[in-house]
Formats: structure tokens, C-alpha cells, sequence
């Protein structure tokens, strides 16, 4: 916006007319803007002139002699709490005794500096034009100078006299004479507004500056009446050199960009192409002189249609600049696409990222697919049962079927792993071959299968049972073997408000209830199957005091560096022990306190003693550990957590270094854009975040960028697999380095897991191989043992 339609948008002129009788009283008041004077009629004007300006109230009085007209200025705040300079004039109305007053109000508030130059020779002498180096002059409405700034003799030569009653016009080039006498007839009409232009003014020597000249009309705030023009100039003749320097530069960028690997062209706002540099040539396959000045979307036919010509239209109509990333069709290639918007056009750089996006591809499928059998994973699975219970279907309910093989140990011991994954890609094939359209089967890992699917009842759902368990009692045949396995099936059908937890837990059960009764049965999900149901609500009640009791105490596992094999760092482990119950997993109670809103006290707990430990440690044994402490998704969503680590830091006097934050892809993905602020706040305090069990849910590349985290914690799933799934551990460290991340692998519990995660050059590892999570005086003795 203007800076002159700012300021009249702060500040509206009080212009009025007004008229009062013999005692001063307004009768009759007409405003610009009512109510911002802060006066009605039937109001003394006297009074009302001297409760608004008190720096004024010596004159007001005086103001009104009888018989006598008076003007006034006064600085007065209106009703809308904005300051502004106010003239008061008034004539005598009337004879006798009954002379009453009419008048005006003008605001000066806007050009009472223009209208005080124009006004007083000597203020503009004092205040602004001796002190100048600007060439400040003013001329009449004849065009002639009336008055010039001494910085005329100083910068051009020209004493005043020899400018003072000459035509404005006469000092300046002949090719710039008839643009500027329009321009002067403008500024002296009615409603004349402010130019800015430039202009050639000859010197007192015969030489020529370019001078950058605003010109403001002066108009007698009473009469209306131009009483001339206000010009005030700058010489910007070596500026112009510098233009010329800068479009140069600009050439030679042009050529530069010419150079780069980026494809790169401009538009104008009617989308003639006005440069495109020779790698964007040859993408449309053309040359640069077939494509310049025709418009891009007769250069490239499927461009309009396509999400890219979406953006570019976008662009031009916003004038906001984009970056995006799309797939262009014609060419059969993904783009990387940057749009400048700019006032007359658009500049546009774009890249071939195809290999980038089919790398990215094969990542996301390597993270939601089974690396052996080619079918979902786990993570693949959940999400999309997550969306069946989402959905209301008229073929009828979300059902799982938990597959285990029932002879699968046995002869994977007895024949080797190879014998044993050729056994598992056999049966994904069968699994695969009795599903119905809409149903899925993936591979939970080992010889876990599940299947989901809609059923309308447990006759649809026993249908399914039946052909999945006669396809697995065929014998199935590798390296010339015949082999026989059979399977356990357990069954759960969705009941409102289940989760995909609750409902993969229900038909683990079940599938333990079919392989204890027999080989090759199936059994349905009942809740007398589960006596967990009575030991959640023993946990529940005594989670309520467990924290106040003092039942929860911190275990300590290391993490070592796996080149040097030197301790680095602490994972912070809550453990509950309660006196009846005994040792309590973290498995059962940690849900459980996120689902009834006691996972945030705790968590606050566990960090503050983690704090202190680390803090004691380090003091003790002269180390730079770092201790780790899980982030809860609860904690993640609560708009303090940030004020309570840092109450933590602050309370423990721990330095933010030695503290790393963990948290999980399934807790970042619920809010994504919280949870990364949150991250990048916590980032800024110094404090290291990692994000743990990565790989056992979304895994995405995309996501992955966006947060601000320093290491990545292999989930021990991923860790522990057979051969075929070292690829992806090495795939997923690459992907870790690539993004500047370390990597952590949990879960090491042999020798030869160790040796083989070194070499995929995993930074540091952590299980049961260095040390068993343990409290903090065995922690103690640990170190002194180290």
C-alpha cells in the first residue's frame, strides 16, 4: 500500500463548518468525519477549544473578540485517540449586540509541513532548506521559481537570484520540458496529487544531472486555492551509472544461468516466454530461438492441463512465488518446480528428480512391504485396518484372522533358514490366492500371518477359516522335500469403538486358543478368553497412587559406540514395582497410563530423575554421557511439555546437551505440525532429539525431512531379522547418513549381530549384548567396572 493511503487510512481529516450564535454556542456543525472533533451542537466552542488543547489555552480566549475574526491552530487528540493539528478560523456574523460567529476547521494534520514551507520563508530556511542537501524549491502557479534552497548554489551553481522569477522549465533539458510544464499545470488544478518523476536540470556550467524530483501541490487551507508546487530533488546521475552497472550484472546472470542444471525460463504476464536457457529448451525439444516469444503453453501442449501449469496459473494470479514437486505426463518425468512471481511475469526453474522419486519408492516399499515374501508388513497392515474401522461397509464387518504355522520352528531347525523361507513364500502365495476382492494378507514377521477382511458374520468369517486352513494342509514341496504344516487360526470380528490393537490382540488370543486345542483348527475371539480384562482393572486402580506411592523407579540401559565400543549415552527405563503385584511390564502399564491422563505426571518424573542421574554421573566419573528419555504421545500433544523439560533442565542445573528426547513415528504423525514445533523449540534449547523404533510405522521419507532430529533408533524388528532383511537395515542407514542422522540399532543381543550392523555402518548400538537396563547404583558399579 502507498505510504499517503496509509496515512489517510490512520489518520481521516477533521474538516468541519460550523456557525454559533452571540454566546458562542454551535448551532449548526458539519463534519467530515461526525464525532471524531469530539463536539455537538449546543456546545460553547470556546469551551470545547480549550478542553482539547491545552498547549493552546492562553490563545483561545482571544480568539473570540467581539466584531473581530479570528484563526487559530491547535493540536488536539479526536475521539479515536489519534493526534492531529487543527486551524480554527472565524468571521463575525451579524450587528448590534447579536454578532454571532461562522467558521471552518481545517485539518493540517497531513501537509502542515508542506503548507509551512510554503508559508515561512524563514522556518523552511531554519528547519529543513539550510540544512539540506536535497534541492528543495517553490514554485508559484505561473511555473516560476519563488524560492530555492541554498544547496542550488551548492550542488548546481546557481545562486537563488539567478533562478527566482524564472520559468521552472527553463533550467531543464528540451527533451524533458514538455513532460514536466503537463506536469506543473496537474499540480496546481484542483485535487492535484503528488508526483515522483525524473528530470534532466542544466548546472550553472552547461552540464546536465539527473535529478530524482518529487513534487507536492501547496493549496491555502482556507481558500482551497493553489498557491503553487513544492519540489524536492535528489541527483541520482551516478545511480543511473550504477543501472547500467546492474543490467550488465543481470546479462551476465542470464548467462549463468544458462549454465546451470536447472531448466529455466520467464514469462510475461500475457505468457510469451522472454529467456529460457538451453537445458529448458531441450526438454520441450526444441531450440531457444524456436521457443522465445511464443507462448509456454504452445511450447508445451499437455503443460496446461497438467498440476504444473495449475501452480504456474496460481502464481501469476497471486503474484506469490511456489515451490512444489509434481509428475509431468508428456514427458513421463517428476519435476522439481521453483516459481518467482514478480509483478510483470514469472521466472521458473525446474529439475528431473525422477531417480530421486523411485528411490524414495522403493524406500516406502521396503518399509511397508516383507522383504521376503514381497506382502505388507505390520505397519502396512495397521493402517489399513485403521481405515476398514473407519469405514461404515455393507459387506460387513472388519474381521482379523491371526495365521500362525503350526510346524514352522521345527523345520526351520531342522532344514535351515533357506528351506524355511522358501516354506514362507509358499504360503504367502497360498494365503494370496484365497482372497476375495477387498481382502488383504500380510506377514507380521516369523511365521505370523493376518489376514483381514469384511465378513458379515461368523459364517462368512468360518467360510474364510476353512479355505485358508485347507490351502496350509496341502503339503507344501522345496529342495525335494514334502512338507506338512498346517496352521492355527484365531478370529476376531469388530465391535464398535475397537481399535486395531484391541482387535489384533483379540485374534492372537484366539489363535493361542486354537493351537492348544488341536493342530489345524481355527477359534473365534470370546472375552472369557482373556483374563487380562480383570488384571488391566487391578493395574488401572493402582496406577491412580502408583506415582505418589513412590512405586515407580528408573532403570538405566547403556549405549554404546560400536567402533570403539566405548559407553556414550543412557536410555532412562521406567519400571513399576508394586507390592502385591510384583514387577509390572512396561508393555501393560504404559498404554494404560497415556489412556487415563497419568502418562504426563510420570513422564515429568522420569525426566527430572533422569536429569539429576545423568547430572551426577557425569560430575562423578568425569564423562560426557547423554541420557535418553522417552516422549509419550500424550506429552507430545500437551502445550506445556516444552516449559516442562526446561523446568526439568533448570531444576536438575543439568546442561541441555546431555539430554536427548525419544520419540516415536506413530506419536509425531498424530499432530505433525505441533509435534514438529515443539521439536524445533526443544532443538533451539540444545537439547538432542531421536526418533525411536523407526521402521515399525509410517517411515516416510517425506515426513523424515521436515523434523529436526539428530539419530534415528532402528526398531529391534528390524535389527534382529534374518539375512533377507539386512538389505533394508543397510538401506535404512544410507537414508539415515544421507539426511546427517546417526543411526542406533536396539535389540543387539549376540556377537555376530554386533560385528554385522558395524559394517552396515550403524553408530551405536544398545541391548542386552553390553548390559541388561539396570537401576542407578548398578549403574554406578557398571562405570567403576568400565
Amino acid at each position: 500500500m502507498p505510504v499517503n493511503a496509509m496515512y489517510k487510512n490512520t489518520f481521516l481529516l477533521l474538516n468541519a463548518v460550523w456557525s454559533t450564535d452571540s454566546d458562542g454556542i454551535l448551532g449548526f456543525l458539519l463534519e467530515d468525519h461526525p464525532g471524531l472533533l469530539g463536539i455537538v451542537p449546543g456546545q460553547c466552542l470556546q469551551d470545547w477549544m480549550t478542553q482539547v488543547s491545552v498547549e493552546h489555552e492562553s490563545r483561545c480566549p482571544a480568539a473570540f473578540i467581539p466584531g473581530q475574526s479570528f484563526c487559530v491552530e491547535l493540536d488536539i487528540t479526536a475521539s479515536n485517540g489519534h493526534a492531529h493539528r487543527v486551524l480554527v478560523t472565524g468571521l463575525p456574523q451579524g450587528t448590534g449586540t447579536e454578532v454571532g460567529y461562522s467558521g471552518a476547521i481545517v485539518d493540517l494534520t497531513v501537509h502542515c509541513r508542506a503548507l509551512d514551507d510554503a508559508l515561512s520563508k524563514a522556518r523552511q530556511s531554519s528547519l529543513i532548506i539550510e540544512h539540506s542537501d536535497d534541492l528543495i524549491a517553490h514554485s508559484g502557479p505561473d511555473g516560476r521559481y519563488l524560492h530555492v534552497s541554498p544547496s542550488y548554489t551548492r550542488l548546481m551553481g546557481w545562486k537563488p537570484e539567478q533562478m527566482v522569477g524564472r520559468p521552472v522549465i527553463e533550467f531543464l533539458h528540451p527533451d524533458d520540458r514538455a513532460s514536466a510544464h503537463d506536469a506543473l499545470l496537474y499540480l496546481v488544478s484542483p485535487n492535484a496529487r503528488p508526483l515522483v518523476t525524473e528530470v534532466r536540470k542544466r548546472n550553472a556550467v552547461g552540464e546536465y544531472a539527473a535529478l530524482a524530483t518529487k513534487a507536492c501541490p501547496v493549496i491555502d487551507p482556507v481558500t482551497g486555492r493553489s498557491q503553487g508546487v513544492v519540489m524536492v530533488s535528489r541527483d541520482i546521475t551516478e545511480e543511473q551509472a550504477m543501472r547500467g552497472q546492474l543490467r550488465d550484472l543481470a546479462n551476465e546472470k542470464l548467462a549463468l544461468v544458462d549454465s546451470i542444471d536447472d531448466g529455466f525460463f520467464s514469462v510475461n504476464a500475457e505468457w510469451h516466454i522472454t529467456y529460457v536457457n538451453q537445458r529448458a529448451a531441450a526438454f520441450v525439444g526444441a531450440t531457444r530461438d524456436a521457443v522465445l516469444g511464443r507462448r509456454v503453453w504452445d511450447v508445451a501442449p499437455g503443460l496446461a492441463e497438467s498440476p504444473i501449469g495449475v501452480h504456474l496459473r496460481e502464481a501469476m494470479a497471486t503474484r506469490e512465488s511456489v515451490s512444489f514437486e509434481a509428475f509431468y505426463e508428456p514427458n513421463s518425468v517428476w519435476l522439481s518446480e521453483r516459481i518467482y512471481a514478480y509483478a510483470d511475469g514469472l521466472s521458473v526453474f525446474f529439475h528431473d528428480i525422477s531417480e530421486r522419486k523411485a528411490a524414495e519408492a522403493k524406500l516406502e516399499e521396503l518399509a511397508t512391504r516383507d522383504s521376503l515374501t514381497g506382502l505388507p508388513n505390520r505397519a502396512w497392515i495397521n493402517s489399513r485396518v485403521d481405515d476398514m474401522l473407519k469405514r461404515t461397509s455393507q459387506a460387513g464387518l472388519a474381521t482379523i484372522f491371526f495365521i500362525d504355522l503350526n510346524r514352522f520352528k521345527e523345520i526351520n531347525d531342522s532344514m535351515g533358514h533357506a528351506t524355511g523361507d522358501l516354506l514362507l513364500q509358499q504360503v504367502s502365495e497360498r494365503l494370496c490366492q484365497c482372497m476375495r476382492p477387498g481382502d488383504v494378507v500380510a506377514r507380521l514377521g516369523g511365521d505370523e500371518f493376518v489376514v483381514a477382511a469384511s465378513c458379515t458374520g461368523r459364517e462368512a468369517a468360518t467360510a474364510i477359516a476353512q479355505r485358508l486352513l485347507g490351502q496350509l494342509k496341502a503339503p507344501f514341496y522345496a529342495d525335494g522335500l514334502e512338507m506338512c504344516v498346517g496352521a492355527s487360526i484365531g478370529i476376531c470380528l469388530a465391535s464398535p469403538g475397537v481399535t486395531t490393537q484391541q482387535l489384533f490382540q483379540s485374534a492372537d488370543t484366539a489363535m493361542y486358543k486354537a493351537k492348544t486345542s488341536g493342530t489345524g483348527g481355527f477359534a473365534f475371539y470370546d472375552p472369557s478368553m482373556c483374563v487380562e480384562a480383570k488384571r488391566a482393572l487391578t493395574l488401572e486402580m493402582a496406577l491412580n497412587k502408583a506415582l505418589e506411592l513412590n512405586e515407580f523407579e528408573v532403570y538405566y540401559q547403556p549405549r554404546v559406540d560400536l567402533r570403539t565400543k566405548r559407553i556414550l549415552g543412557l536410555e532412562a527405563l521406567l519400571r513399576w514395582n508394586h507390592p502385591e503385584l510384583g514387577q509390572i511390564s512396561p508393555l501393560e502399564f504404559i498404554s494404560l497410563a497415556e489412556e487415563r491422563g497419568h502418562i504426563e505426571a510420570i513422564g515429568q518424573w522420569v525426566l527430572l530423575q533422569a536429569c539429576h542421574a545423568v547430572k551426577m554421573l557425569n560430575a562423578r566419573f568425569g564423562l560426557d554421557l547423554r541420557m535418553s528419555v522417552n516422549v509419550s504421545a500424550r506429552q507430545l500433544r500437551s502445550h506445556s511439555f516444552v516449559e516442562q523439560v526446561l523446568h526439568a533442565l533448570e531444576a536438575s542445573n543439568v546442561d541441555p546437551a546431555s539430554i536427548e528426547l525419544e520419540v516415536t513415528e506413530s506419536a509425531l504423525i498424530v499432530d505433525l505440525g505441533q509435534s514438529g514445533d515443539m521439536l524445533r523449540r526443544l532443538k533451539q534449547e540444545g537439547i538432542r532429539l531421536s526418533l525411536d523404533d523407526f521402521g515399525t510405522g509410517y517411515s516416510s521419507m517425506s515426513y523424515l525431512r521436515q523434523l529436526p532430529v539428530d539419530i534415528l533408533k532402528l526398531d529391534r524388528s528390524f535389527v534382529n531379522q534374518d539375512a533377507s532383511g539386512f538389505g533394508f537395515v543397510a538401506a535404512l542407514v544410507n537414508m539415515a547418513h544421507a539426511l546427517g542422522l546417526s543411526v542406533v540399532a536396539e535389540g543387539i543381543e549376540t556377537t555376530e549381530l554386533m560385528g554385522k550392523l558395524e559394517g552396515m555402518g550403524c553408530d551405536e548400538g544398545q541391548g542386552y549384548l553390553f548390559a541388561q537396563p539396570m537401576p542407578l547404583d548398578a549403574v554406578e558399579e557398571y562405570l567403576t567396572r568400565s
